[in-house]
């Protein structure tokens, strides 16, 4: 018991006469004062008329919890205990660590789940039921605090089937011993879990909580400081989240208190109405202690899943990787709806596992949990159960036993289905309570039913007979006479009782007993009189065969399925037959020819046999003739017929090289029993495989790539068998597809039968070139005896055409060309001319025909016999250049050709004319190109390319050429002076080998560095800054002039004067669209105003400017000169 409700004695239970016996007098009387002075000590209020019935009352703030049924788990402990719990109160003890919680000394103490520790777990159970039939009222308060700010997991509160053991919670963390995870199953029968939780994780569907929910379920995600709500689960499947939300104030406080004031709590009120399927309501109070009234609802969800029919409760916290201390005080569960004085919930015990439904002959087991809420003290407590004859209750409660209100126990009983019962479908078992209270009033508690399903009746019956002869002569076999005895073993093999079972068999007589009732599982042997065994029996050569069958039926009049069970004895009498077959070929091994078969059948066995006939499937077969001992068909124990048939040979036997056939004889028994015999003749027949096989090539001969030659193929089955999957393959590459034509079915030749096939190939230039095409076909086929095959080859000619010819000679050279040298096979033997051959010559290389054309622009010869054979001598007309043609006829047995030959005659090259050229650089100075080819003129108009430069070692700095310019790079510091450079062109570059040389000079002219700037002013005027150093006066070229003076082109120059030059640098372009680049042709004094140019090239137009120097300080330059066109060259001499 729970609380601190007084105790009442009961009174003595009045007999039926109102009298009451002395020793019932004197125990009640002991009772009462024990009960009495117990009163003393502790007072309850009365419990008020109406009012909800209290369950449960437990404050834990005291040294120690009276009632048993609350069981602590892992770290749980009570704050004030400093000492072993007393035997048989609650095993909740001494606190093992107290980090920031209640010290012992600490008044009133409170029960803590785990103190400010890492990785924490603390929990209690109350495994005892109490109803669920007016709901729940539960408050409490609960402490979570520490002092970091994140807070731990949390506290859960959870609701159990009262039906179920409850020792421990599920998996610790946010499942807060409520909920699974995939490593851990959720706790034992659970129906509903609330989560006061800090860390938020008993709404995540992570670590597997809500597995087997429906879709979004499961769980809403991490919620912290929330009140949250998980439905039914058992073991890993269920426990799936209902709702939630977040108070308005926080569930745990962040404080460095080890006692915790009420501030720091929350009173939590939970209600579960006792409606079938519950409103469940949760209420939050501001601190510890609150008032009802002061409390706020901030969630409520009504169930989908009926209530069971007790309850068992729990808490649970842990810490995790944060750390809080959680506490539980003033726990007070009440009904919400007002129970009987005595209320009884009779259930079925899960405390093992029960089936989904009971069978005849298994126990249910009952729990009939009681429980006190009158405010009085009973005794003489009973259970009332029409079906459960004992029941037991914990500490011998029953009887004379004291139960002190507030108390509730569970008592258990058992009840074993009865065959009445196992057809019922359901079992419906009521119970009531009673007792005597202290004022010796009888008090009768509601009555509870619980309603079982009853295994659907299944009857069934299996049989087993067995049969034993009395061997006489011991041949292991029946013998007319003989007898066998037969028993039957029958079982009820359902879970009904079965009546009227019984076992009839058409073989025998006198079967006992004549019935009998089994219950599930049982058994009875049946006997029956002994059967003798008849001549008909051995006659039939069949075993005796004897089926029994047994029946019954429930007792509700239901026809269980029969079962059967047979036995066979064999019998002496047996059946057998012997065949015996000849066979003779008569015309030889061909088609037509005539096989002779005869039969030989015997009645082996030691019975008649009738039905006796033969059968042979030998296709074409005649009809069998017999010749019987006595009736058709019917032959006595060693009895003989035989008979005889005849067969002519067809292709297909000859094709298969034999003919191979079965026959088999049937008769049979009179029971029924069949004898066969079968016998097998193989005559063997001769056969050959052989083929002939043609081919032929049109036309004979292919003169030129692209003919069509066509190939004929002819292919005769020589032999006597039939030959199948007959093909003919050229494997040739060009030869196209043939075209067969076949005598019947496609790939198939019967002996004598012809295929024929066609097919075309084209010519290619290397078959014209190797001058034949030869061409191997090859025939095969498939012969019974194996692969047959054949080859035939074809030879076409193939002479190729005559090639043209062509040759190149300088103009006034003779030229020989060997016209026959690349005619292959076509020259040979052949006759060669100048003249016509033919008048339907075939024209080569674009020749005239019918007779060979004649050079135009020259003479031509050919030898057409003798060692220069084929020679032709080309003369060209003086002065002619160009391409000129003649042809030369050829003449075999192959055909005619007028054949061209193009005789080139290409003009003398003439040399090219290189000038001498010069460049001016300075020390230190930057690189000057200068491109030599400028001056440079080649009278056949050809282009110019520089092929190499030889700069001799006198010459400071470096001097290299491309084929288009050549780079002179000066030295950083050396002495001024001129050096000659040889250079070298050719003409014709493009076309290497052809091109004539030439060479000439360039002359470096390697001046000062100029002088370092120290500022001047000009004599005249002040255009020149004085401390600048820049010099801006320039000049004009006035004339310049064209001429040729001794055989090349020259240009004479003249400029104005520049007032104070030192001296002057004259530069030249090619003119043009896009002029050449300027180079310095010469320096000249500063007094000079006239300079002829020499250094040009005929038929070229170029430009001039002057640019005056001051001391090596060069000056603007002059604007380019007007474009000056040099002498147009008229030969290689100049112009």
């Amino acid at each position: 018991m729970v609380g601190t409700r007084a105790r009442h004695a009961a009174e003595p239970r009045p007999d039926a006469s109102g009298a009451r016996s002395r020793p019932g007098i004197r125990r009640l009387a002991a009772l009462l004062a024990a009960v009495v002075g117990a009163a003393l000590l502790v007072t309850l209020p009365a419990q008020t008329a109406g009012a909800a019935s209290q369950l449960i009352a437990e404050s834990f703030t005291g040294t120690s919890v009276a009632d048993p049924a609350w069981k602590p788990l892992g770290s749980a402990c009570l704050t004030r205990a400093t000492s072993a719990p007393a035997s048989g109160s609650s095993t909740l003890g001494v606190c093992s660590s107290r980090n920031q919680s209640l010290p012992a000394s600490a008044n009133p103490g409170a029960l803590q789940l785990t103190d400010n520790r890492g990785s924490a777990v603390g929990g209690v159970v109350y495994d005892n039921a109490i109803p669920a039939s007016g709901g729940l009222d539960i408050k409490f308060d609960q402490y979570q605090y520490g002092t970091s700010s994140g807070g731990a997991d949390g506290i859960g509160f959870f609701l159990t089937d009262g039906s179920v053991p409850l020792t421990a919670a599920g998996p610790s963390g946010g499942s807060l011993g409520y909920a699974q995870t995939t490593s851990a199953a959720g706790v034992a029968g659970g129906y509903l879990g609330v989560g006061l939780d800090a860390f938020g994780n008993f709404s995540n569907p992570t670590e597997g909580r809500g597995t087997g929910c429906a879709t979004g379920t499961a769980g809403v995600g991490q919620r912290p400081n929330a009140i949250a709500l998980r439905g039914p689960g058992q073991g890993t499947v269920g426990y799936c989240y209902l709702t939630g939300t977040s108070p308005a104030s926080s569930l745990r406080a962040t404080t460095t208190l080890s006692t915790p004031t009420t501030d720091l709590g929350r009173t939590i009120r939970i209600t579960v109405s006792p409606a079938r399927l519950p409103v469940v309501t949760v209420y939050v109070g501001a601190t510890a202690g609150a008032s009802t009234a002061s409390l706020t609802q901030v969630v409520q969800y009504t169930m989908t899943t009926p209530a069971p029919s007790s309850y068992k409760l729990g808490y649970l916290a842990s810490t995790g990787s944060f750390t809080d201390t959680h506490l539980i005080r003033e726990v007070s569960v009440s009904s919400v709806a007002d129970l009987t004085p005595l209320t009884l919930v009779k259930q079925v015990d899960r405390t093992t596992a029960q089936p989904a439904a009971y069978a005849e002959g298994q126990a249910v087991p009952y729990q009939f949990v009681i429980t006190n809420t009158g405010g009085l003290t009973l005794s003489n407590l009973a259970v009332n159960d029409p079906l459960v004859s004992s029941i037991s209750c914990p500490g011998g409660l029953l009887g004379l036993g004291v139960f002190l209100s507030g108390r509730s126990v569970t008592c258990t009983g058992v009840h074993v289905v009865t065959p009445a019962e196992a057809v019922l479908g359901t079992l419906t078992n009521t119970a009531t309570a009673t007792g005597v209270n202290t004022l010796f009033a009888g008090v009768t508690s509601n009555t509870s039913s619980v309603t079982v399903p009853i295994a659907t009746p299944a009857p069934a019956l299996a049989l087993t007979k067995t049969g034993a002869l009395t061997d006489s002569n011991g041949n292991g076999r029946a013998d007319v006479g003989e007898r066998i005895a037969y028993s039957f073993a029958a079982r009820n093999a359902g879970n009904v009782t079965l009546q009227q079972v019984a076992v009839a068999d058409p073989r025998v007589t006198g079967i006992s007993p004549a019935s009998v009732t089994l219950a599930p599982g049982a058994s009875q042997t049946f006997t029956s009189a002994a059967y003798t065994v008849t001549q008909a029996d051995v006659d039939a050569a069949t075993p005796i065969v004897n089926t029994a069958t047994v029946s019954g039926q429930t007792l509700a009049g239901v026809a269980a399925p029969t079962a059967t069970s047979s036995t066979s004895t064999p019998v002496s009498g047996s059946a057998a037959l012997t065949l015996t077959k000849g066979a003779t070929l008569t015309g030889g091994s061909v088609p037509g020819a005539t096989v002779a078969y005869s039969f030989s059948v015997k009645n082996t066995g030691t019975v008649p046999l009738t039905g006796v006939a033969l059968t042979d499937p030998l296709p074409g077969l005649s009809a069998v003739t017999y010749t019987w001992p006595g009736t058709a068909g019917t032959l006595a124990a060693g009895a003989t017929a035989t008979a005889t048939a005849s067969y002519t040979v067809r292709q297909a036997d000859v094709d298969a090289g034999q003919i191979a056939n079965t026959a088999t004889v049937r008769g049979a028994s009179s029971g029924g029993v069949q004898a066969q015999a079968t016998a097998t003749r193989t005559v063997t027949l001769d056969r050959t495989a052989t083929m002939a096989f043609t081919k032929t090539a049109t036309p004979g001969n292919v003169p030129a790539a692209g003919g069509v030659v066509t190939y004929a193929f002819r292919l005769q089955n020589t032999g006597s068998t039939t030959l199948t999957g007959v093909s003919i393959a050229d494997p040739r590459t060009g030869v196209s597809a043939l075209t067969y034509t076949w005598p019947g079915t496609a790939g198939a030749l019967a002996p004598g039968q012809v295929v024929t096939a066609t097919a075309t190939y084209t010519a290619t230039t290397a078959d014209v070139t190797a001058g034949s095409i030869v061409n191997t076909a090859t025939a095969t086929a498939t012969a019974p005896t194996g692969t047959v095959s054949r080859t035939a080859t074809a030879t076409v000619l193939a002479v190729p055409d005559p090639l043209p010819d062509a040759a190149t000679t300088p103009q006034g050279v003779p030229v020989v060309v060997d016209v026959l040298a690349n005619d292959g096979p076509a020259a040979t033997g052949a006759t060669l001319s100048r003249a016509q051959l033919s008048a339907t010559p075939t024209l080569v290389g674009g020749a005239a025909g019918p007779v060979p054309a004649s050079p135009t622009a020259g003479s031509a010869t050919c030898a057409a016999s003798g060692t220069d054979r084929g020679r032709c001598t080309y003369r060209s007309a003086a002065g002619f250049t160009g391409v000129d043609v003649f042809d030369y006829a050829l003449q075999s047995g192959a055909g005619t050709w007028n054949v061209r030959v193009t005789i080139t005659v290409t003009p003398v090259n003439r040399t090219a004319v290189a000038r001498a050229d010069r460049l001016v650089a300075t020390v230190g100075g930057p690189d000057v190109t200068i491109d030599p080819r400028a001056n440079d003129t080649d009278v056949d108009g050809d282009a110019l390319a520089i092929t190499g430069a030889t700069p001799p070692a006198a010459l400071p700095g470096s001097f290299s050429c491309t084929a288009a310019l050549c780079t002179y790079r000066p030295p950083a510091a050396g002495t001024p002076g001129s050096t000659v450079v040889a250079y070298a062109i050719t003409d014709r570059p493009a076309a290497p080998g052809t091109g004539t040389a030439a060479s000439s000079t360039i002359t470096v002219h390697l001046d000062p560095a100029p002088l370092v700037p120290r500022g001047f002013t000009h004599r005249d005027d002040a255009t020149l800054g004085a401390s600048t150093g820049t010099w801006t006066s320039t000049t004009t070229v006035t004339a310049a002039t064209a001429s040729c003076v001794a055989g090349r082109p020259v240009t004479a120059l003249a400029w104005t004067a520049v007032p104070d030059a030192t001296d002057q640098l004259v530069e030249r372009r090619l003119a043009g669209t896009t002029p050449g680049a300027w180079i310095t042709v010469a320096r000249v004094a500063g007094t000079v105003t006239a300079f002829s140019d020499d250094r040009l090239g005929e038929s070229r137009s170029y430009q001039w400017r002057v640019r005056p120097d001051l001391q090596r300080w060069v000056g603007v330059p002059s604007a380019p000169s007007t474009a000056v066109a040099q002498p147009a060259a008229v030969s290689a001499a100049g112009c």
